[in-house]
């Protein structure tokens, strides 16, 4: 009994996103969308993104598969997340006080990604786009973004 208590216990924390570190900020990386791209290319891109906000130490980063469970429980995409009350109550219910909203897409043979960085408390956003010769190109320039997404919310 006592080990379903604790199996049950793990799972709703990661269902809400607990915070892996007390007193850091929470970001919530929505699946990307992907446009003129495979669904896995924007699929590993914000895996690769949230990677990099954690190791920064600077944020904590909510359960990547809890998010787009919640998401795909609540019957949204990334981009009905733009009206600001959904996005508070997503923001509340996956325990995040910021939500990194993207789409990855290409151009020819060019890569390219779009980031929108959502506070909700209080309502804040920024956007950063990046754009490269290639998607390997692309993935090598995800620390910059990164770079560009921390310091936003640090101000």
């Amino acid at each position: 009994m006592r080990r379903r208590a604790v199996i049950l216990a793990a799972v709703l924390c990661a269902a809400v996103g607990a915070r892996a570190v007390p007193n850091l900020p929470v970001v919530a990386v929505v699946p990307f969308e992907a446009a003129f791209v495979a669904q896995h290319d924007a699929d590993a891109f914000a895996d690769r993104l949230a990677e990099e906000l954690a190791a920064s130490g600077t944020v904590s980063v909510a359960d990547r598969h809890a998010v787009g469970a919640l998401l795909a429980r609540q019957g949204l995409t990334a981009t009905a997340l733009i009206d600001a009350e959904r996005v508070a109550a997503f923001a509340a219910e996956s325990g995040a006080d910021f939500l990194a909203i993207g789409k990855l897409f290409a151009i020819g043979t060019a890569a390219g990604t779009l980031v929108t960085l959502i506070g909700v408390n209080p309502v804040t956003a920024s956007i950063t786009a990046r754009q490269a010769e290639s998607m390997d190109a692309l993935m090598a320039a995800v620390p910059g973004l990164c770079a560009e997404l921390l310091e936003s919310i640090a101000e």
